[in-house]
Order: C-alpha cells, then sequence, then structure tokens
C-alpha cells in the first residue's frame, strides 16, 4: 500500500500536489508576514513526510519551496520580530540526512528549522504543545504514504487546533480496493457497502465526506478535496481550515489548476469537455455539469429564501467547492432578469471582518 516518491522524477500527479500547495503556500504567508497589524508572533510550518527536499532530477518538494517563499518575507519577519519555526520529518533518516544537505543553502538565522526523523504520530505528538501556543499559526502538510496515517484521533486532534490549516494526501484507490480489508477498517470507518456503490473516480469524494462527518455539528469548520489521477492509482487532497478565508484560498488555487470544476487532475464527471468548446446544437458555451448544479441549487435557495444576506450566500458558495467569483456572476443575472434587487451584495470574506455590515437579499 505504500510507495516512494523519491528514488525517481516527481510524475505528473505529484507535480500536481506540489504546485497546489506551492500556490497556496504564497496566498497563506502574507496573510501573516505582510500585513502591517501583527497578530500572530509565532508562525509555524510542519511538513510531517518531508522526503529529501527533492528529486532526483533537482525538482523541489516542500521543504525547498517554503524556503523559497519566505525569502521574500526576511525584512518583515525581522523587522516584526516574529519568530518563524520550521518543522521537517520523515521515517527515514537517510532521506533525513540528504534534507540536511539540500537545506544547508538556505540556512538564514531568522528562521529556526527542526529535523527529525521519527514515526508520524510520535513526531506528530511531539510537536503539539508547539501548534497549541497562543498567538500561534501553523500550516501542516501530512503527504502520507498511504491511508493510515490520519485517522479519526489525529483528524480531530488538528481541527481543534487555533489558527490552523492544513493539507494531507490520501491514497483513495486504496481505500476503494481494499474495502473490506482490516487496515482499512481499523482506520477510517466508512461504511463499505457505500465505497462499492462509489465509483472509482468518485472515491476521493467520498473519503473527504468521511472527514467531513467527523466534524463536530456545534463547530464551524471547512474542507475541500482535489483528486489526483496517477498510474499507480486515484490519490487525493483534502484541505482543512477553520477560517472561511483560508477555504477561499484554497479553492482559488484549485480553480486555476482545473477551471472546469476546480476539483481534478481528470475529467472527474465524465463532462468530455474542454475550457470554451461550443455546443454544436445550441451554439453556447458547454459547461460541466458541477457548475450547472451549482448554480441551480443556488439560485433555488434564494428564491425559496433559504440563502437570505450576503453572509449566507458567501458561506454557501465556499461549502460547495466554488469561489465567489461563480457567486457573482449568477447574482448579476437574477439582479438583471428581475429576481432580486440591486443591494451591493458582498460575496467576500468581507462580510466576516469585524463590525461588518451584513446585506439582505431582497426579492423583487
Amino acid at each position: 500500500m505504500n510507495r516512494d516518491l523519491h528514488n525517481k522524477p516527481f510524475d505528473s500527479g505529484t507535480q500536481a500536489k506540489l504546485s497546489i500547495f506551492h500556490d497556496y503556500l504564497k496566498e497563506w504567508l502574507p496573510v501573516f508576514l505582510a500585513k502591517k497589524e501583527t497578530y500572530w508572533h509565532t508562525i509555524n510550518i510542519f511538513d510531517f513526510f518531508s522526503g529529501p527536499g527533492i528529486d532526483t532530477k533537482g525538482n523541489k518538494g516542500t521543504p525547498l519551496l517554503i524556503l523559497e517563499e519566505l525569502k521574500v518575507y526576511l525584512k518583515n519577519i525581522e523587522s516584526k520580530n516574529l519568530k518563524i519555526n520550521l518543522y521537517f520529518n520523515d521515517y527515514s533518516s537517510d532521506k533525513i540526512e540528504l534534507l540536511k544537505n539540500n537545506l544547508s543553502p538556505f540556512e538564514n538565522k531568522l528562521i529556526k528549522i527542526g529535523i527529525e526523523s521519527k514515526d508520524f504520530k510520535e513526531a506528530f505528538k511531539g510537536q503539539l504543545p508547539l501548534m497549541s501556543k497562543k498567538n500561534t499559526a501553523n500550516l501542516l502538510f501530512l503527504d502520507q504514504t498511504g491511508v493510515k496515517q490520519i485517522d479519526e484521533n489525529i483528524f480531530k486532534s488538528i481541527i481543534e487546533l487555533k489558527t490552523t490549516d492544513f493539507l494531507f494526501f490520501i491514497s483513495s484507490s486504496t481505500i476503494k480496493r481494499f474495502k473490506n480489508h482490516p487496515a482499512i477498517s481499523t482506520y477510517h470507518n466508512i461504511n463499505p457497502d457505500k465505497i462499492e456503490n462509489t465509483e472509482y473516480d468518485q472515491i476521493h469524494r467520498l473519503v473527504t465526506s468521511y472527514y467531513r462527518e467527523l466534524i463536530p455539528k456545534s463547530k464551524s469548520y471547512y474542507i475541500a478535496p482535489f483528486s489526483l489521477k496517477k498510474k499507480a492509482g486515484l490519490y487525493g487532497l483534502i484541505f482543512g481550515s477553520s477560517n472561511p478565508f483560508g477555504i477561499e484560498k484554497f479553492l482559488k488555487t484549485c480553480w486555476k489548476i482545473d477551471p472546469l470544476r476546480g476539483e481534478a487532475n481528470f475529467d472527474i464527471d465524465n463532462d468530455k469537455i474542454k475550457p470554451g468548446q461550443i455546443d454544436m446544437f445550441t451554439g453556447a458555451t458547454q459547461r460541466p455539469k458541477k457548475i450547472e448544479k451549482f448554480e441551480n441549487d443556488l439560485k433555488e435557495n434564494i428564491l425559496i429564501k433559504n440563502i437570505t444576506n450576503d453572509k449566507e450566500l458567501y458561506l454557501f458558495t465556499l461549502n460547495n467547492g466554488f469561489i465567489p467569483a461563480h457567486a457573482k456572476k449568477l447574482i448579476k443575472e437574477l439582479v438583471e432578469s428581475n429576481k432580486i434587487k440591486k443591494n451591493n451584495l458582498k460575496i467576500s470574506y468581507e462580510v466576516f471582518r469585524k463590525n461588518a455590515i451584513v446585506t439582505k437579499i431582497e426579492l423583487t
């Protein structure tokens, strides 16, 4: 069930995964390092499955990507007296020795780097006190090599952390293939019948739903998937954040990579269309089923008054895997067709700002 990414060049799926992480990192760092106000004095980034930092062709893995991006903010870090802690772990001591050599050119007195070679759960437990400190922001990257590491207990520990975003990798097709194996049921309590009745390409959506159901009903938490098809099977990323701004930034990254659905590096819904493709019968641009369903659901919920203001509209959009631009397009159409009044709705994180005014959606 395990694989080793580092004994050969990164394949296209791994490159897509790294691209998502890198793009999100670029969005995440300015929130904590570039603003005038300093709310978080300690910034922690954890990579618990770091590997040697590069592949056999010298392509950068997550440790080097992190250090490369931090170089942009060294002046800010120094002037604001921020504490930057990086933590890299890998079970393989050989890979850790290679990583130490690969990181040496990036050493900087402003950035503290911790490197260990431990079992993941031991390493995670050891770092929990650092993650839990006040005035601390955390980013966790958990690139497990199979399915067993991010179990229910680990997941619940992560979502209880404050100001923490996570991105983890999981071999969803392994869960599909070995659904009745005791090793699967030990770590993931997903109904085998549900797995059996889920199409192969959709399995990562089911796995994401399993994790979503682990979130307490009383807790506001946001997660989103990205499916990756590789020669060895179907894998996926799951992103999580307690802050809607975090999930918005992640979804924007996903929609850059997959402009049709924002969810996969393949045609996950078997739409068989390309961006800008014209329908030969209607002359209109063909649209994915996922977008049509979102627009229909959003329109219906507005017209039956399930969604009554711009804050609810913003959250509905994010929770369905879409970004504000998609909702703004539909709102414009509803205004132009005289279904709702033009009320300058704020479909953005502005609705969560301190003293923000929530604007009602008024039907005509």
